[in-house]
């Protein structure tokens, strides 16, 4: 028999946590390096769109520039530009969507696995703007001298 929990949300409850925190954990850490497809150059063409469809999508990660940037499988790199200031390198994000796409308007779940999961709330996604490749890396801190 089934336990009465529906405090917690009972059994659909749990199942729609569980896709909800492994959507977010295959969102929040990127493919391998060795899968990277430099974008060329002269393939390089601005253009901006509401929508991507998530089936598209290879790769996502957090930019330092608090946006979303996403490689579809053609090797093209797409931002977001949500400006999102709880969206920083290291968390994902959760997105669920009943057509398959991610469009802008629809709200989105900061999550770091790296705290255990913890969620920073919500944001929107903005348009999708085509971009040469994956977001600068983070600039590092100059080490203090020592002595």
């Amino acid at each position: 028999m089934f336990s009465d929990d529906t405090a917690s949300g009972g059994y659909c409850g749990s199942m729609i946590r569980n896709a909800l925190f492994l959507a977010a954990l295959v969102a929040a850490f990127p493919a391998a390096a060795g899968d990277d497809l430099p974008a060329k150059a002269a393939d390089f063409k601005p253009e901006t769109r509401s929508c991507l469809q998530t089936r598209s999508i290879l790769q996502t990660q957090a930019g330092a520039d608090h946006n979303w940037y996403a490689r579809l499988r053609d090797g093209r790199w797409w931002r977001n530009n949500m400006n999102c200031p709880t969206l920083e390198p290291r968390r994902g994000l959760v997105h669920t969507s009943p057509i398959g796409s991610q469009c802008r308007g629809d709200i989105v779940q900061v999550i770091d696995f790296n705290l255990g999961g913890v969620n920073f709330g919500g944001c929107g996604l903005g348009s999708w703007e085509r971009v040469a490749g994956p977001p600068a890396k983070p600039a590092k801190k100059a080490d203090k001298p020592s002595g």
